[in-house]
Order: structure tokens, then C-alpha cells, then sequence
């Protein structure tokens, strides 16, 4: 009945009758629904069910072949993008080349017989944003690549999908535009007024047609069945009963942690309603997810440009790109509105943006953004999050996840979020508890399960929980093949943290000796496993960090002279670990006090040899400590006087760098923090001195180990002063 397509078929494409037309919107939408629905498997940890409802859908005759393709391409790059493991995103980037391929020829064929199945948008624009996501996920995954060709290619692509998607969003601008003009002049369009069907005296409006039907169709029971059908499809998924589970309003909570959880009500709700008043019931599945796609590609791609480094920034603005943090972060926020895979995905790209755990928006720089006024732009209506709340957008973003936990209750990936918003907010304790909450062992995701674990891992350091810390993180050997190297020197840190406490009397342990044994052990072994189990040949930017670090531990151990290579060791490595995962800005007074006594009262041969590069790590780190202890000044007066002259002077007021590459990490670093402490004693009378630290900081070196990470903090601070300047 619905052979429309004749998706393979090389024959000239016929025209179609309006009936044929309908057959072919009914089933796109349809087909646009499963795919919605596989996805969401995958975001509640069932991804063998949403693949397998992928593979239904193909061995059915004229299905979406497209959609298909990019739904499996996106649960694939989600995979591939946890753990970063090349055979993943080998196997990604091919299901999203054909997803591209496959775009290209529906875009045209949709144009072709005219099928338009969207009310504001003409014939095959939602097969131009399949089109884009494809485009944009695949370069994505191209720039990970360690192919300098890849990643000119990828640049292609990014390029591409930068047009069309600025085109689409102009078209959704001028038909919002146009739709607004029409309800204020009271006209009615019979192409965008949806489809009613009459059979029986009673009356079912189908929002997926945009058209009138014809009074044959009005009374087809078979065309009736299936828009009903898909009416279902849409009303179980926006209420989250359409994977196996009640509807998530039974599940929704207002606040976040465990206890939250057990204060639930017992008494289940059947109905399907909807968590948000965001959402729209009257919206059909098409233009959802045009709108929802539109929003969440260009507003990802506008605040990965923007977070670039300046060089690389000035290069992409040559060839077109443009990046606005504020519009694509307001882009990102509409996205997450729609209950759908762009929503979740969105979600989850702001979560890592506000708090992951590199977190662009550092707690300390807690800077109020200027308002704008906006009441004379034309799109103001549409701006729903003013520059304060997109900066700190507090409860909003809290509760947008509580509704994906709701959505999603056998999902670890959004328990994970969960208990890293938890730990952002200090809330340490509360953050292992929930991660202790789950079986790690049955978490489906081999990706989801290593992060879990290695979140656990950070937060317990941040906790000074080092033997769980250290068994965790040893456990990833055997799941994850991101870097063992790291794992292993991150586990040999815990250990040495641990021998060390025993060593000052702060913790009373028989297993002090095997502390000092696998510290030794894992900490110097740990180089042997670079360039082996990594996602790409080359060591990543940390396998080079602790290359480094344990090189200087061995120069130092013969240099002294000192029997057991503990004793070579000076500043504890664990602490720069902590500061990397933003262990600084997490901690309680407790933690940081303790912390303060391990990085000044620890003695050994390495430290008490005051070597310079040594005690520029240790002052960078306690000046850190004291401002998160109150102690601002104090913290201050370190910086300036025991750690900038070390590298960095103004001389008849030129700013002069001394280059330095023993720790290149902390060199810009200390520049960075340099500015937040002037913002801490100098409030907004000081925000262009900290502008001038922050550029400074951006200006000590255009390359090194750490540098992405560092930069885009740094980054992200320049582009918050200027909003407030």
C-alpha cells in the first residue's frame, strides 16, 4: 500500500497524486518516529533494541532508508565519542557517510515530486538537516583523526554543513515570520491547515499532512489507522512511555541526589502526560525535528568555533566561520526543549560545557554577565535565555536533567551527569553515593560503564579517598582502551598520596609498605604502556604529560643521590591530577585544608632541595588552595611573589616571558588564575586587569602538552570579561 519511494530504483521519478503524497508523508513521518525511538533506546542503555528496531524498520519494503541510516549513525558516534576507540569511530564515520550520501539523493527526490511534508518549510528540507547532522558528526569524528588529509577534509565538511545550516535557519526565521504575519492578519492557508479525517461523525486531525485532504481520503480508513498510529508513536515518546517504561512523570523530581529519589510518590500515573509545558503536543514529528536538529547543530558548531584558540579561530573566519558562544549556547537551550535525540544530545553538550569536568565556566570566575537590551531586535521574542541566565543558568539546567533521568531510568549515562552536577556543586559525599547507587557490572554501554568509573575515580581524589580511587581507576585496564598509561600513573599518585599521609601520621594503615611498593611500581612502569591502548598511534596530550613528569622524577632520583625513587619525588603528583579535573573548585574547607597540609608539611630529599621548577607547582597550587579557603591576598601574594617572576616580567611596560618547558602546562596556567584573583579583590573595577592577565595568559605559548584544555578555559574567560567590559 505505502510503495512510494522505490528507495534503490534507478527509473525516472514519476510524478504523484495528491493521495500518493499523503501515503508518502504518513510513512516518512512514521519512519522519522522509529528512528526517534531507536535513538532513545540507546539513551536509556539498551542500544541492542534501538539497532535492532533499526534493522525491523530496513527489511521492511520502502522504509527511510535515510533516517535509518543517520539514526545508526548517531548511536554509533555517541559510542564512539564515550570511549573514543578507533574501530568505533572507524565504523561511525562509514554509517554517516552513507547517512550523507542518502540525504543528498532524498533531499533531491523529495524536491522533485514535491512532496512537502512540513507546514513551513518547502519540499525536502528536513532531509537537508539529516544532510548536516550527518555531515557534522562525520567531520567530528574526522578532526580526531591522525590524518592531516582527514582533517582537510574535515574541514570541508564542516564548512558545508556551516551554509546549509545558516540557510535552513533563515528559511525557519522567515517562515516563523510568516506564520506570526498570518495569525495577526487572521488569514487561514489551506496548504499549512492540518489534515482532518471524518468517519463514524467523529473528526481526528493529523498534524503530520499539511494539507487538506480530499474527501476520499477524509473517510480512507486505512490512511485514518495510520496517522493514528503515528499520533500514538509521538504521544508515548514526548511522555517517555514508548521504551519500555511508565510514563517519566511518575519519576520526576525537583531536586537532585538519592533521597530525592525514595521521596517519590508510590502511586503510578497511567496518563501520558508531557514533563514540560515546552513541549508541543501540535507540532508534527517533521517539523520537530527540523527545528530541533536546525537548533542543535548550528548551536554546537558556533560554540566549538568559539571556544577555538585564536589562531586556529582567524583561520576558520577566512574561510567563513564565524562563532557567536552566546547565540549557539541560546541554540543549544532551544534544542534541549524538544523531546527528542537533539534534545538529549544538547543536554548533555551543556552539561560538559557548565559542569564536566574541565567545566568552561569556572566557579571562581563568577563574573555577573551585562544585560542587553534586545527589545528592539526583530527576533527578541525568540530569545528566551538573557546573557546572565545562558552564563549561569542554575536550576534551569538542573532540572532539565531531572526530566532526562526521568526519561531515561535504566540509563548510568544520566545518573553519571546527575552525580557530576552534584559534585560541581561541592556535593562530593552525594556524588559517589549515587555512582555507588548502580551496578557498575550491568551498566550495557562498555563506554558509559569507563566513564563511570573513572568519574568515581576523580571524585574520590577529590575526596582524598586514594585505595578506592586507585582500584577504580586500575579496573579500567581491563574495560577501556583510552590510555593505560594514565591509568597507571594515575593509580601509582593515589598510592604514593596514601604512603605519604601514613608517612605524617594522618592515617594509620598496615599496608603502608604496599602503599610505598605499588606507588614505585606503577608510577615508573606507566611510560612503558605509552602509544599501546590509546584511540589514536600518537600518545595523547597526557601520555606526554606524564612521559614528562616521569622523567623528572628519575633526573631528580640520580641527581640526589636517594635509594628509594619515592624520595625523587617532590610536589605530589595527585594534587595537579585534582587540578586538571577541577578538584580545586569541588572541594570542602576540609578537603582543601587537607590538601594545604599535604602540599606545605610533606618533607622529603626532592623537596627539601627547593628545586625551582618543583616549588613553582607546589606555591601555583597552595595560592589556589588559600583562595578557595578565603584567604585571597595571602593566595595572591604567593602567585606574585614566588611563582609569575619565575617566568614572567613587565618591563618599561612590555610584557616579557621567559620561556620555560619544564611544566608548560602551569606557565599559562598561573596567568589564568593570575586574573581571578584580581577578580576576586578587585570585583568589576577590576575586570580590565583581569582582561590584560587573561591575554597574557593566551600569549605565553601557542603549543603545548595540555594546550586545548588550557586554551579553551582560557578562552572562555576572555570572551565572559568582554560581555561585562
Amino acid at each position: 500500500m505505502f510503495k512510494v519511494f522505490g528507495f534503490g530504483a534507478k527509473e525516472e521519478i514519476p510524478e504523484l497524486s495528491q493521495e500518493e503524497k499523503t501515503k508518502a508523508i504518513l510513512k516518512q513521518a512514521h519512519d522519522f518516529e522509529q528512528a526517534l525511538r531507536a535513538m532513545d533506546y540507546v539513551l536509556d542503555d539498551n542500544a541492542d533494541e534501538g539497532l535492532a528496531l533499526l534493522d525491523e524498520s530496513d527489511a521492511k519494503e520502502a522504509s527511510d532508508q535515510t533516517i535509518n541510516a543517520l539514526a545508526r549513525g548517531v548511536i554509533e558516534f555517541l559510542e564512539a565519542t564515550l570511549g573514543f576507540e578507533a574501530e568505533e569511530m572507524k565504523k561511525a564515520s562509514a554509517t554517516l557517510a552513507k547517512a550523507e550520501a542518502l540525504s543528498l539523493k532524498s533531499r533531491e527526490r523529495a524536491q522533485k515530486i514535491g512532496l512537502k511534508s512540513s507546514s513551513l518549510y518547502p519540499p525536502g528540507t528536513v532531509y537537508a538537516v539529516t544532510y548536516t547532522e550527518s555531515c557534522l558528526l562525520h567531520a567530528l569524528l574526522m578532526i580526531f583523526s591522525e590524518s592531516m588529509m582527514e582533517a582537510a577534509k574535515a574541514i570541508l565538511k564542516l564548512r558545508k554543513s556551516y551554509y546549509m545550516l545558516q540557510e535552513i535557519l533563515e528559511t525557519i526565521k522567515a517562515a516563523n515570520k510568516a506564520k506570526k504575519l498570518k495569525i495577526t492578519s487572521g488569514s487561514e492557508d489551506k496548504e499549512s491547515t492540518p489534515a482532518t479525517f471524518i468517519t463514524g461523525g467523529d473528526a481526528f486531525n493529523s498534524v503530520d499532512i499539511p494539507y487538506e485532504l480530499t474527501p476520499e481520503e477524509q473517510k480512507d480508513k486505512d490512511l485514518l489507522q495510520f496517522a493514528e498510529q503515528i499520533h500514538s508513536m509521538r504521544t508515548k515518546r514526548l511522555s517517555g512511555a514508548h521504551i519500555g517504561n511508565s510514563p517519566a512523570i511518575n519519576r520526576l523530581r525537583g531536586e537532585l541526589g538519592l533521597q530525592a529519589m525514595e521521596d517519590l510518590p508510590e502511586e503510578e500515573i497511567t496518563d501520558h502526560k508531557v514533563l514540560s509545558d515546552d513541549i508541543d503536543l501540535s507540532q508534527a514529528t517533521i517539523d520537530e525535528f527540523v527545528h530541533s536538529g536546525v537548533n542543535l547543530c548550528f548551536g554546537i558548531l558556533q560554540v566549538v568555533i568559539s571556544l577555538l584558540p585564536p589562531a586556529i579561530g582567524a583561520v576558520l573566519s577566512v574561510v567563513g566561520f564565524r562563532g557567536s558562544r552566546e547565540e549557539g549556547l541560546r541554540l543549544v537551550w532551544k534544542a534541549t526543549k524538544q523531546r527528542n535525540v537533539h534534545g538529549c544530545i544538547g543536554l548533555l553538550a551543556l552539561m560538559f560545557y557548565y559542569d564536566g569536568p574541565f567545566q568552561f565556566t569556572d566557579d571562581d570566575f563568577d563574573i555577573p554577565a551585562a544585560v542587553k537590551d534586545s527589545s528592539n531586535s526583530e527576533d527578541s521574542e525568540d530569545e528566551e535565555m538573557d546573557g546572565p541566565t545562558l552564563l549561569h543558568p542554575g536550576k534551569i539546567l538542573e532540572d532539565a536533567l531531572l526530566q532526562s533521568r526521568a526519561l531515561f531510568p535504566n540509563s548510568a549515562l544520566w545518573l553519571l551527569n546527575e552525580a557530576r552536577m552534584l559534585s560541581g556543586k561541592g556535593r562530593l559525599e552525594e556524588a559517589v553515593a549515587l555512582m555507588d547507587s548502580i551496578d557498575v557490572s550491568k551498566i550495557r554501554m562498555r563506554q558509559v560503564k569507563s566513564l563511570m568509573i573513572f568519574d568515581r575515580a576523580i571524585t574520590l581524589i577529590h575526596l582524598h579517598q586514594y585505595d578506592r580511587a586507585a582500584e577504580d581507576i586500575l579496573s579500567l585496564l581491563d574495560i577501556s582502551d583510552w590510555s593505560h598509561a594514565f591509568y597507571t600513573y594515575f593509580a601509582g599518585c593515589c598510592y604514593l598520596e596514601n604512603w605519604r599521609m601514613c608517612e605524617m601520621g594522618l592515617m594509620k594503615s598496615d599496608k603502608k609498605d604496599e602503599y610505598q611498593k605499588k606507588a614505585e611500581e606503577l608510577i615508573f612502569t606507566s611510560v612503558n604502556l605509552l602509544g599501546k591502548k590509546t584511540f589514536k598511534s600518537k600518545n595523547l596530550p597526557l601520555d606526554r604529560f606524564i612521559l614528562r613528569k616521569v622523567e623528572q622524577f628519575k633526573a631528580k632520583k640520580e641527581e640526589l643521590g636517594v635509594e628509594n625513587p619515592l624520595d625523587g619525588i617532590a610536589t605530589s603528583p595527585v594534587h595537579e591530577i585534582s587540578y586538571f579535573y577541577n578538584g580545586y573548585n569541588r572541594m570542602s574547607e576540609e578537603h582543601l585544608e587537607l590538601t594545604k597540609k599535604m602540599l606545605t608539611e610533606y618533607r622529603n630529599p626532592a623537596i627539601e632541595a627547593l628545586d625551582s621548577d618543583q616549588e613553582l607547582i607546589k606555591d601555583l597550587l597552595v595560592s589556589l588552595t588559600l583562595r578557595r579557603l578565603g584567604h585571597i591576598q595571602e593566595g595572591c601574594d604567593i602567585l606574585d611573589e614566588k611563582v609569575l617572576p619565575k617566568f614572567f616580567s613587565i618591563q618599561n611596560g612590555k610584557v616579557k616571558y621567559i620561556k620555560k618547558t619544564e611544566d608548560p602546562w602551569a606557565y599559562p596556567t598561573a596567568l589564568y588564575e593570575r586574573a581571578l584573583f584580581t577578580w576576586k579583590l578587585e570585583g568589576m573595577d577590576g575586570l580590565p586587569e583581569s582582561k590584560e592577565w587573561l591575554l597574557r595568559a593566551q600569549g605565553y605559548a601557542d603549543d603545548y602538552e595540555l594546550s586545548t584544555r588550557v586554551g579553551m578555559k582560557i578562552k572562555a574567560a576572555i570572551d565572559r570579561v568582554d560581555h561585562s567590559l
